[in-house]
């Protein structure tokens, strides 16, 4: 016997469930009004433990000190500076500690050189351990970063500053040994990535292959973004390629994952008619389901090379820059681009230096918080 009115009553009631798992999952930034403020920074790491935050490295030259923010005073404390000058990576915690595990170290652009050793901060004493050497032929900056069960993974990256040597490798770090192991290559090259683990997977996100170089130098690597988003699966061993791939790209976004959600946001992309920009978007994909990745509000600030990290189940961003070369000052407008440049203006050479681009406004730590 049919129960039509039971029938549609179960229809409307996950019709609701459903709404209301996709609301859970959008949500609203905002500028975070704190009593004082830290310096300017991008391509820097920042990572939250035992509730504060730890804002690490500055694409400015030389070493930088630690910033810890702290949300129940809202505010920003000064600590021991890095033990050398470090961008361009993810910041990995595991328990006191944050872990630098790949980074530009010297030189500029576009020659910089990446680290040649681990090292990783201790929040309960503020100060620095200087960790096992990473391989020379493993060396790189701009990579994904993880920690699962006590190791951390390294994945992409680029070997030579932001001339060549972008890559595919994925290499495991164990904090105790202080050695290196070499894993199978992920499925694609890409640098200025970012990953997040959820249960025992990493899912690395974004990116771009810096390394590309158009013969007649009239499409800039700005604009060769990776949207495809890797997977590796600890339980079996190997990588995989999700169907859903990131509507638009960026190269030094940012990914975090909360309530076991991916969020991506910000990063510096260019296009074949749009000159190399910071960007506001941010996108959230649950893994689990077959829904695609979904754009909710977007940053405040256009941002490239920004920090971001979960706390008290909030995403927050700081830092950041106003991208490569073609790129304005965050904030200009709502799409990152300067009313001044018109779209279908082509991207400047590639040999053009980025100008630094710092945050308007120091930091300007931004908040987002689901519905």
């Amino acid at each position: 016997m049919k129960y039509p009115g039971i029938a549609i009553s179960a229809s409307i009631f996950l019709s609701l469930c459903l709404s209301t798992i996709l609301q859970a999952q959008s949500g609203n930034w905002k500028i975070v009004k704190t009593k004082n403020t830290a310096p300017n920074c991008n391509e820097c790491g920042m990572a939250a433990v035992k509730g504060k935050l730890y804002l690490i490295g500055n694409d400015g030259g030389g070493t930088t000190p630690v910033e810890s923010y702290d949300p129940n005073t809202l505010t920003w404390t000064k600590l021991v500076e890095t033990p050398i000058q470090m961008h361009h990576f993810q910041a990995v915690p595991y328990k006191n500690n944050i872990y630098v595990l790949d980074a530009f170290s010297d030189g500029g652009f576009p020659d910089q050189v990446p680290m040649a050793n681990v090292y990783s901060y201790n929040t309960q004493n503020n100060s620095w351990e200087k960790g096992g050497e990473i391989p020379m032929d493993r060396r790189r900056a701009g990579a994904a970063a993880v920690e699962y069960k006590g190791k951390m993974y390294l994945i992409a990256g680029i070997q030579h500053g932001h001339s060549s040597g972008t890559n595919n490798m994925f290499d495991c770090y164990d904090p105790e040994t202080k050695t290196w192991t070499s894993l199978p290559d992920a499925p694609h090259i890409r640098d200025h990535c970012f990953a997040t683990v959820i249960k025992d997977k990493i899912y690395v996100v974004g990116g771009r292959n810096t390394s590309y170089r158009d013969p007649q130098n009239k499409i800039p690597f700005f604009a060769k973004t990776i949207l495809d988003v890797d997977v590796y699966d600890f339980t079996t061993g190997k990588w995989s390629t999700l169907p859903a791939r990131l509507p638009l790209g960026s190269g030094g976004g940012n990914l975090v994952n909360l309530n076991n959600v991916l969020y991506y946001l910000g990063g510096e992309r260019a296009t074949e008619t749009e000159r190399n920009a910071p960007r506001k978007n941010t996108f959230y994909l649950d893994p689990t389901t077959s829904e695609g990745w979904t754009e909710t509000d977007s940053l405040n600030l256009a941002r490239n090379g920004v920090a971001a990290a979960v706390l008290n189940n909030k995403i927050y961003a700081a830092g950041g820059s106003g991208g490569g070369p073609g790129g304005p000052p965050p904030g200009n407008n709502s799409n990152g681009n300067p009313s001044n440049q018109p779209n279908n203006m082509p991207p400047p050479p590639l040999g053009n230096k980025p100008p630094s681009g710092q945050m308007n406004n120091p930091v300007d730590l931004e908040v987002f918080t689901v519905k």
